[in-house]
């Protein structure tokens, strides 16, 4: 942790003072301590995610022209490429469920990761400017108007519908003007293979698609958007992906469907590693990129989407 960077108490938003490894609110007498290079604002281990996503994102281009930086637009569904498209370089940044984080971003960027698992986050601790074990939903423990960007990969749809707008409030305060979300995540899938699965067995479905993950924010695309301008936010772009047949995320939960399904699903797994999964990652950007353009979008099973913080009416 940076000692440049100002953190604020979660309960009265007071300045924290750092006292050898432990921060104090002379307001309110709160404290929380420093382990493993993390800050931590919450009283112990979640169950859920505790360690549960610790993998890295290692790649770092040579140089930032796109002749090097070209692989990006493939990692993740092409969310590090947008977030490099809307955030300039050496913007203040929270990575919210960060899990084992992004080595570009830790290049690129000041790097506030923010997480409900401590050991993820100890993982990083040498990698990002700063780590904090905490629950956005409840209060992001920085300073109003402290940072320029908020990203998350597969956070937001682990978060209940009814949390989002505290979420969000919270996102607002600490964005400077005209600050971005950059956010990659799971929708309410409505295309021909979900359909099919949700008749077939729909609490299979439950069971494999949503409370094993703990997808508990699952919404559709409409969803996700309405709530977004409802809280403080302008959509400047969004863009649903992988509305392919079968998707590489779910070939080990469709086997369970039995019959052609598992069959297709084997046939699947085999592009789950190697040089075979970045040939099919590949192609599925690309199709994303050209037919995909012009599917339903309830086909669609991730998006990314930039949103960004509204102005008061009356401030320029």
């Amino acid at each position: 942790m940076h000692d440049d960077f100002e953190l604020a108490c979660p309960v009265d938003k007071t300045p924290l003072r750092r006292v050898g490894e432990v921060y104090r609110c002379d307001s309110c007498d709160g404290r929380f301590p420093v382990e493993r290079g993390v800050v931590r604002f919450l009283p112990g281990a979640d169950e859920f995610y505790e360690g549960r996503y610790l993998y890295t994102i290692r790649f770092v281009p040579r140089r930032e022209s796109a002749v090097w930086a070209w692989p990006l637009w493939l990692i993740n569904s092409g969310y590090v490429w947008t977030v490099r498209r809307w955030v300039p370089a050496g913007a203040t940044v929270i990575e919210m469920g960060c899990g084992g984080g992004v080595a570009y971003f830790a290049r690129r960027y000041r790097v506030i990761g923010l997480d409900l698992s401590l050991q993820s986050l100890a993982g990083i601790a040498n990698l990002y400017a700063a780590c904090l074990q905490a629950d956005a939903a409840r209060a992001i423990p920085l300073p109003d108007a402290s940072v320029d960007a908020v990203l998350g990969s597969f956070a937001w749809e682990h978060i209940p519908p009814d949390q989002k707008p505290r979420v969000l409030a919270e996102c607002a305060r600490v964005l400077r003007p005209g600050g971005k979300l950059v956010f990659l995540y799971d929708l309410d899938c409505q295309s021909p293979l979900y359909r099919t699965l949700r008749r077939r067995h729909p609490q299979l479905f439950r069971e494999l698609m949503i409370d094993s993950d703990g997808h508990f924010g699952w919404q559709t695309p409409e969803e996700n958007l309405a709530i977004f301008e409802a809280h403080g936010f302008r959509v400047r772009e969004h863009h649903g992906q992988e509305k392919v047949f079968i998707a590489s995320a779910t070939f080990d939960k469709i086997q369970h469907w039995g019959g052609g399904l598992r069959r297709l699903a084997a046939l699947g797994l085999r592009f789950r590693s190697g040089p075979a999964y970045h040939v099919y990652s590949a192609g599925i950007r690309l199709f994303d990129a050209t037919v995909g353009r012009f599917l339903p979008e309830s086909w669609a099973r991730i998006a990314v989407t930039v949103c960004e913080k509204r102005t008061p009416s009356g401030i320029p």
